[in-house]
């Protein structure tokens, strides 16, 4: 063995042992420094604290809403008067339908009701037994003066015609109470007669029976005058019940006469509130005809803007209830409308404090704004395309903020996004929260 290599192997222990210890070193620095930074790490998500906040995809709306116009009836489309875009002011005509059917009808009640208001004033002259029918001044209103002439015209002739009727069956009546009377008058000169022969033959008994009993005259004699005057008594009686009954039947007849006052009378007031009746149900009839008359003319309920015109043809139909279009209100305040998860809307109160983003803006120029939450829906939305449910959260974003927007517009439908400020929370807490979550979640589970 040369000196070299014995001087080799005495060196070669002391550098694996100083290799060691540069090893254990660096171990041990990097393992400070480990624990130094999880250890800052740590003590800053334990000291330092975020803003939380619930993210919602929210629009820019009118506060008023849109206005949807429709037609309650539908019709015929006879004139269009706007088209997408169009400007119109309050009351502006934005589409005029046929009238030619709702006109008919209006027409056809109207006429009606000036029979029935010339028809109800003969009806009171008849039941106030008034000479002349006082015609309101209601039928004057719709119907000129030639036509409302005619209609009265007939009134009068149909009243003269039943008084003459009435007054024709009681003349009947009349004469024949004449004719029993006269009757009468012959029965009492009947009555009176007889009443007379009975009186001789009384007086001639009286003497014949004075002389049967001196037996100057026979028996015969006197039965045959009693047998007489028997039969003129009994004859004195049928003319007295004749008189009865033709005095009966003078009562009958002016029985008559007053029931057919009374009938008269009754049917009357049976027409007339019969035609009352009608009057109210063709009164309720002409404000409905004359409600929907005004209605074929569709007009804006406030000024604004024509939006998603669906109405194109003249002379297509429109159906009952369809919208005809939007009416996008004008000079309203513009709010956000957030469409917040249910199981973030415990984190919302009214009040609290937003901020929107509008990702059609240039986002290097336009800055995020603040906003309130202005309202929170009742219940559950719908969408009826995605069938999402959701809750609406209304934002209001002030004046001084939206003099940041450096001249952009907001505008009706404009999509946005909504930071909904909740709780500060520690950034330990974000990292730690999903993993107590999920252990509470497993505990809880069978």
């Amino acid at each position: 063995m040369t000196r070299r290599e014995a001087d080799g192997r005495r060196a070669a222990p002391s550098i694996d042992r100083q290799l060691t210890r540069s090893v254990r070193r660096h171990l041990l620095a990097s393992l400070l420094v480990a624990v130094l930074l999880l250890g800052g790490f740590g003590g800053w998500a334990a000291m330092a604290r975020i803003s939380g906040a619930v993210v919602a995809p929210a629009t820019v709306v009118v506060e008023s809403n849109v206005r949807r116009i429709q037609h309650q009836e539908g019709g015929i489309v006879r004139e269009i008067a706007v088209q997408n875009g169009d400007r119109v002011a309050a009351g502006d005509l934005l589409v005029r339908l046929d009238d030619t059917v709702t006109r008919a009808n209006l027409a056809v009640v109207t006429r009606q009701l000036v029979d029935l208001y010339a028809q109800e004033a003969r009806l009171v002259a008849e039941r106030d037994e008034s000479e002349e029918i006082a015609f309101n001044d209601r039928a004057r209103e719709l119907v000129d003066t030639e036509q409302l002439a005619l209609v009265e015209d007939s009134q009068k002739s149909l009243m003269d015609a039943r008084r003459k009727s009435v007054s024709g069956r009681k003349d009947q009546l009349g004469e024949q109470i004449v004719q029993y009377r006269r009757q009468i008058e012959g029965l009492d000169a009947q009555l009176s007669a007889k009443g007379e022969e009975i009186a001789l033959i009384e007086d001639e008994l009286k003497d014949l029976t004075a002389l049967l009993e001196k037996r100057l005259v026979s028996r015969g004699r006197v039965t045959a005058l009693q047998r007489d005057r028997t039969r003129l008594k009994g004859e004195h009686g049928g003319l007295l019940a004749k008189i009865a009954e033709v005095n009966e039947a003078i009562s009958e007849r002016r029985i008559l006469m007053l029931q057919i006052d009374e009938q008269s009378r009754a049917e009357v007031l049976e027409q007339l509130q019969d035609t009352r009746a009608r009057i109210a149900r063709l009164e309720e009839q002409k404000i409905a005809a004359e409600d929907q008359l005004r209605r074929v003319e569709v007009r804006s309920p406030q000024a604004g803007t024509v939006h998603q015109l669906a109405v194109h043809t003249i002379g297509g139909v429109v159906g009952q209830g369809e919208t005809l279009m939007l009416i996008v209100p004008q000079g309203d305040l513009l709010v956000i409308e957030a469409q917040v998860q249910p199981r973030d809307i415990s984190q919302i109160v009214p009040g609290q404090e937003a901020r929107v983003r509008f990702p059609g803006f240039d986002q290097r120029t336009t800055p995020e704004l603040a906003a309130r939450v202005q309202t929170i829906s009742a219940d559950l939305a719908r969408d009826n395309v995605t069938g999402a449910r959701y809750f609406v959260v209304r934002l209001v974003i002030p004046n001084e903020e939206l003099s940041r927007l450096d001249g952009e517009l907001l505008v009706p439908g404009m999509p946005a996004e909504a930071f909904i400020t909740t709780e500060d929370r520690t950034v330990l807490s974000y990292l730690v929260r999903p993993v107590t979550d999920q252990i509470a979640h497993a505990l809880r589970e069978r």
